[in-house]
């Protein structure tokens, strides 16, 4: 029997329960008091037949809507909605606010249990609509303020989940910091991206002050450092989210390369080097191999090349070594070109981040887990 069935059980014996102290056939004969129990009889047998849509229809047509059986209405509007029947939970729902003797706690709960059926519609409007009504009537803001959140966080509308989540944090929600922080790089990546430096530098700083760790926000201001030409800060950057944060390191690689390009390439291979004896990795060896070949230091490629194959293989370094030995037609045929194919596919599918949080799985970072809800949760798989 599911959760939702077993819920039903309970709203049964619940129902039952407030119409024998309720009594609201005191006034009628029994005639109509035996029609009432033999339909309460009815409805429980339905849902010992697993019969839910008869258990349910019985309910609603037994409980008149009055302000003592709101609460068994509001539970069998949650049952429709959690069978999937959102049409018939938003009904219920709309029709207990159309009454005019609620009480204020009775109009909050049908006000939120409506715009979770909303949500759970796609009626992302409608639903924003009443929870901004809940913070208007001081109905739990704290609850409305997170699924406001997470509605924007859905529709991608940055400026507003900002909104929420920086009055989350006023609030001293667990973890607002790091919903706040993350919604602020969101802001910042586009404007970036779109070339408003400005929206971008003063996003970054409040990200970095609300959570000082951020290290998808010191990636971003890396990058903004380097389109505006200063690299010594963003060098400075770099240098520090590789002793804050060392576990991020496949994520430096691509800013470090950039940083040290040019008249300090020789300081890009002393880089990799040492991080990839501090934490080897297969994006660090690929790298370093990468280094070797493009300024070509052919041996020492080989020599490397041939040391991790032996010691640590990699579809990354197979994928390395086929290319890198094409130069040479005598090592290679089409059998290579098709293996090298094959391992570059598996490459792509090789799980690299994982969410700390729920063990969520992916190929490329992403920074809000897309199981959990969680931001900067999912971290590099070691090697």
């Amino acid at each position: 029997m599911d959760i939702w069935l077993f819920s039903l059980i309970l709203s049964a014996i619940l129902i039952g329960w407030l119409l024998g102290r309720w009594q609201p056939f005191k006034k009628n004969n029994a005639q109509h008091a035996d029609l009432f129990s033999e339909k309460y009889a009815s409805g429980l047998n339905y849902i010992l037949a697993d019969d839910s849509d008869n258990a349910i229809k019985i309910f609603t047509d037994l409980v008149e809507v009055n302000k003592e059986t709101i609460g068994i209405h509001i539970a069998l509007g949650n049952l429709f909605r959690s069978k999937g029947e959102v049409d018939r939970a938003i009904k219920i729902h709309q029709n207990l606010l159309a009454r005019p003797n609620l009480t204020r706690k009775q109009r909050h709960m049908a006000i939120a249990e409506l715009a979770r059926d909303y949500l759970k519609a796609g009626l992302l409007d409608r639903a924003e609509k009443l929870y901004r009504e809940m913070i208007e009537l001081n109905a739990d803001p704290r609850h409305a303020y997170h699924r406001l959140l997470e509605l924007y966080i859905t529709e991608k509308s940055w400026e507003e989940a900002v909104e929420c989540a920086q009055v989350l944090y006023k609030m001293g929600e667990p973890e607002a910091n790091v919903m706040y922080s993350q919604c602020l790089c969101e802001i910042a990546n586009v404007a970036v991206d779109s070339g408003n430096n400005r929206l971008a530098r003063d996003s970054l700083d409040r990200a970095l002050e609300v959570d000082a760790g951020c290290v998808r926000a010191a990636l971003i201001l890396i990058r903004l450092h380097l389109k505006t030409g200063n690299t010594a800060a963003a060098k400075g950057i770099l240098q520090r989210l590789i002793q804050q944060s060392p576990e991020y390191m496949p994520l430096y690689i691509e800013p470090a390369h950039q940083i040290y390009h040019g008249n300090e390439n020789r300081v890009y291979q002393e880089f990799l080097q040492n991080q990839y004896q501090q934490h080897p990795s297969a994006r660090l060896a690929i790298a370093l191999l990468e280094h070797y070949a493009r300024n070509g230091e052919i041996k020492k490629a080989r020599e490397f090349l041939s040391d991790i194959l032996h010691k640590s293989p990699s579809f990354e370094a197979f994928e390395f070594a086929l290319r890198f030995l094409k130069s040479n037609p005598d090592q290679l045929d089409e059998t290579w070109e098709t293996l090298s194919t094959f391992l570059k596919t598996l490459q792509d599918k090789k799980i690299e981040y994982t969410c700390s949080r729920c063990g969520y799985e992916s190929h490329s970072i992403q920074w809000l887990c897309p199981s959990c809800r969680n931001w900067a949760s999912m971290k590099p798989e070691k090697a």
